[in-house]
């Protein structure tokens, strides 16, 4: 089990906070590991570091800005076993790693982070040209690194009005959905559990579509590589 933070716009533009006693599984822990503390978000008026963000402030996104309507917060904790969590290491990854200014400076993502990957032979096998990955497949151990940092560190995800991607140090990365895991769940007790976690969520459905598909590097290289 672990600690997770919860902030929520509600109908009224209220925002509503609470904590979460709840699984370190990859269903939960997904809502809160995407992008530590620290990292700047851009907002409407200008880079936020992501722990100042509030439901209700705009991001600037691929859909147009968007506001947030849900941040979800949880803590790395050195030493626990890859076996109990998914929040066993983080990925840094260093300035330039994709490009001149891709990110200009080091950003920490934790476990949840994707990111858009580009081929033009997608088009003619899936329909679309960019599927999002997590960064995590994307670590060489030079410029994309595997990290586990010596002390706590708090991580963030955000939910958007629509599942969009927003650019993070100049990378394209998604914002939060559950996707396919909930439709997956068959306990009820959980099911519930985890709506309650969204408070600003009536029902399943409500989270929208997927705006993009999402796969592993693996598989995509394998398809394009033919």
């Amino acid at each position: 089990m672990r600690k997770y933070e919860v902030a929520a716009l509600s109908p009224d533009l209220s925002i509503a906070f609470n904590s979460h006693i709840a699984p370190a599984s990859p269903l939960f822990e997904e809502t809160a590991t995407a992008f530590a503390r620290g990292t700047l978000m851009p907002t409407v008026r200008g880079p936020v570091a992501i722990e100042d963000l509030l439901p209700g402030d705009y991001l600037e996104t691929s859909e147009g800005a968007q506001p947030v309507t849900w941040i979800g917060s949880t803590t790395y904790v050195p030493g626990v076993d890859e076996d109990a969590t998914t929040l066993a290491s983080m990925v840094r990854i260093t300035s330039d790693a994709f490009g001149p200014g891709r990110p200009m400076g080091d950003v920490l993502v934790g476990p949840a982070a994707r990111m858009v990957l580009r081929r033009g032979r997608l088009k003619s096998l899936i329909g679309q040209e960019k599927v999002l990955v997590p960064v995590s497949d994307f670590a060489d151990g030079d410029r994309i690194v595997r990290v586990r940092p010596g002390g706590a560190v708090q991580l963030f995800h955000v939910m958007l009005g629509r599942h969009a991607t927003i650019r993070v140090g100049g990378i394209e990365m998604e914002s939060y959905h559950p996707g396919k895991a909930l439709s997956q769940i068959t306990g009820e007790n959980t099911r519930a559990f985890f709506m309650s976690m969204f408070p600003n969520i009536d029902a399943v459905q409500d989270f929208g579509e997927l705006t993009m598909t999402r796969t592993s590097r693996e598989v995509i290289e394998s398809l394009t590589a033919v």
